[in-house]
C-alpha cells in the first residue's frame, strides 16, 4: 500500500473509532438520564440501550480482530473513563443493593461494626442520620445481617465519612478501582482486547452505575496474579489475601499462591486475614454471626437464582445434596486442573522480557474455573460474572463476551416486569431460554475454533 493510502486507512479507522465511542456515549448517556428519573428506567429501555451498546463493542472488536487491526490504550482508556463518568452521574438501575453497602457504612460508624445487625431491628428506633435512615427503609432482606466482607465494610465506612449515604461518592471509588484494573490489563493484552473489558455494558452498568463491589476483589486478584508472575512472593500474596478479604469467591485462586511457596508467606496472608476480621470479632460475641461467614452460609444453603446444572439436579435430588454433588464436581474439576496446570508450568519456571505473553501463558484459565462455578452454581448472579471477564480478555472467548450480554435477561424477573405472573426474583423462561442458547451456541462456535483448550493461548 501506497503512502496517500495509508493515511487514508489510518483516517478511516480513527473515524470508526470516534464514531464507536461516541454512539457508546450516547448510549451510556440515554441509561444515565433515564435511571435518573424518579421512577427509574424501564426494563425493555435498559435491555435495548443494553443490547446496542455490547452488540456494538463486539462487532467492532470483530472488525479489529478479523482485519488485524491495532488499537492504541490512550483511546480505549479515554473511552473507558467517559463512560464511567457517565455511569457516575447516573443511578442503579434494576437494583436495590446499594442501600445496604450505604446502611453498612452508616451502622459501621454508628456501632463500631455493621455485622450481627439486622435492618429490622433498627426499624424501632435508632440514631442514624436522616440519610441513613432513608437507606434503611429500602433496603432489601431486612431480616438478615449483611453478607459483605470486612475490607468492603472498610469502605463503605470510608466513603461514609466523607460524604454520608452518598451513592454517587461510592459509584467514584468503585469506578478508580475498576479503571486500575483496565491499566493492569493494559499491560498485558492487545488494547483491541482490553476493550472487550473496558468499554463493556455488563461492566458500566454491575459497576460505575449500580455499584457492585465485586470490582474490589476483582482488583486485587489480577493485581496478585501480576506479582505473582513477576515473582514478586510478598506483594503476590497481600493481593491475594485483600482479595479473599472482598469476596470468597477469591478463596478458589487462593491454592496457586500458597502452593511450593515459602512459610512466611502462608503466614503474611494469614495474618493479613486476621487484622481485617479481629476488629469485628468481639470479646463478647465471639462466634461467626459478628462476621459475614454466618449469612455466607446462609446463602450457600438456601438461595437460588440463575442456576443450570444445579437446576437440573435439583428436578430428581434434595436441594442440599445437590448443592453438595454440584459442589462435589467442582471441587474435582478444579483439582484436576490444578494438578495439569503445574505440571504445564513448572514453578522454576522463569518471565521472560516479553511480559504479555508470559503472562498470558502462565495465568491459570480462570475465565473456565468461575465460568464452570458459576454453571454448577445455585446462584449466578450478572455481577459475579466480572470475576471471569478479565481473564477472558488474556484468550478471548465467544462464550465469555456472548455470556456478558445475555445475562443481562436475568433481569426479566417478576420484580421488574410491570405485568406477570412470576415470582420476584422468578426468570421469564423466554429469556432464560434465549441465555442458555445463545452461549450453548458460542461454545460450540468456539470448539470449532479450537477455542476451548486449557492450556492455550
Amino acid at each position: 500500500m501506497n503512502a496517500v493510502g495509508t493515511v487514508s486507512s489510518s483516517r478511516q479507522q480513527v473515524s470508526i473509532l470516534i464514531v464507536v465511542g461516541l454512539i457508546c456515549t450516547l448510549g451510556y448517556g440515554y441509561l444515565a438520564i433515564r435511571s435518573n428519573n424518579d421512577s427509574g428506567i424501564e426494563l425493555f429501555d435498559f435491555l435495548g440501550s443494553y443490547w446496542a451498546i455490547g452488540t456494538l463493542v463486539l462487532a467492532y472488536w470483530l472488525y479489529l480482530h478479523n482485519n488485524n487491526l491495532t488499537l492504541s490504550y490512550g483511546a480505549v482508556v479515554f473511552w473507558a473513563v467517559v463512560f464511567r463518568l457517565i455511569g457516575i452521574v447516573g443511578s442503579p438501575i434494576l437494583e436495590d443493593d446499594f442501600y445496604r453497602y450505604l446502611l453498612d457504612g452508616c451502622v459501621f460508624l454508628s456501632t463500631g461494626s455493621p455485622y450481627g445487625i439486622t435492618p429490622e431491628s433498627l426499624f424501632q428506633g435508632n440514631s442514624l442520620s436522616k440519610e441513613c435512615q432513608a437507606a434503611l427503609t429500602w433496603v432489601n432482606n431486612p431480616d438478615l445481617p449483611t453478607i459483605y466482607a470486612p475490607l468492603l465494610q472498610y469502605i463503605f465506612a470510608l466513603a461514609h465519612i466523607i460524604s454520608t449515604a452518598n451513592i454517587n461518592l461510592l459509584q467514584l471509588i468503585l469506578a478508580l478501582f475498576d479503571i486500575g484494573l483496565i491499566l493492569i490489563l493494559c499491560r498485558f493484552a492487545p488494547a483491541k482486547n482490553v476493550l472487550l473489558y473496558a468499554w463493556n455494558p455488563l461492566i458500566l452498568k454491575e459497576i460505575a452505575f449500580t455499584a457492585h463491589p465485586d470490582i474490589i476483589g476483582v482488583f486485587f486478584l489480577m493485581a496478585a496474579f501480576t506479582a505473582r508472575h513477576q515473582q514478586k512472593s510478598a506483594l503476590a500474596a497481600v493481593m491475594i489475601a485483600l482479595a479473599c478479604a472482598c469476596k470468597i469467591f477469591a478463596v478458589i485462586a487462593l491454592p496457586y499462591f500458597l502452593y511450593k511457596q515459602k512459610f512466611r508467606y502462608w503466614l503474611l496472608i494469614a495474618a493479613i486475614l486476621v487484622v481485617l476480621y479481629l476488629p469485628f470479632l468481639r470479646p463478647s460475641h465471639m462466634d461467626m454471626g459478628n462476621t459475614d461467614m454466618l449469612i455466607v452460609g446462609i446463602f450457600a444453603q438456601h438461595w437460588q437464582f440463575n442456576a443450570t446444572v444445579f437446576q437440573l439436579f435439583r428436578n430428581f435430588l434434595p436441594d442440599l445434596i445437590a448443592r453438595g454433588f454440584c459442589l462435589g464436581i467442582f471441587v474435582t474439576g478444579w483439582g484436576y486442573y490444578f494438578y495439569r496446570y503445574h505440571s504445564a508450568h513448572p514453578a522454576n519456571d522463569r518471565p521472560s522480557n516479553n511480559m504479555s505473553h508470559d503472562l498470558a501463558w502462565t495465568i491459570p484459565r480462570f475465565d473456565w474455573i468461575f465460568g464452570v462455578f458459576f454453571l454448577l452454581s445455585p446462584v449466578a448472579n450478572p455481577w459475579y460474572i466480572i470475576w471471569l471477564l478479565p481473564f477472558a480478555v488474556l484468550r478471548p472467548s465467544y462464550w465469555a463476551w456472548t455470556l456478558s450480554l445475555v445475562v443481562s435477561l436475568t433481569y426479566v424477573t417478576g420484580i421488574n416486569l410491570i405485568e406477570s405472573d412470576l415470582n420476584a426474583y422468578e426468570i421469564a423462561e423466554w429469556a432464560y431460554a434465549i441465555e442458555i442458547a445463545a452461549i450453548s451456541v458460542a461454545l460450540f462456535y468456539d470448539y470449532r475454533k479450537k477455542n476451548l483448550t486449557l492450556n492455550g493461548n
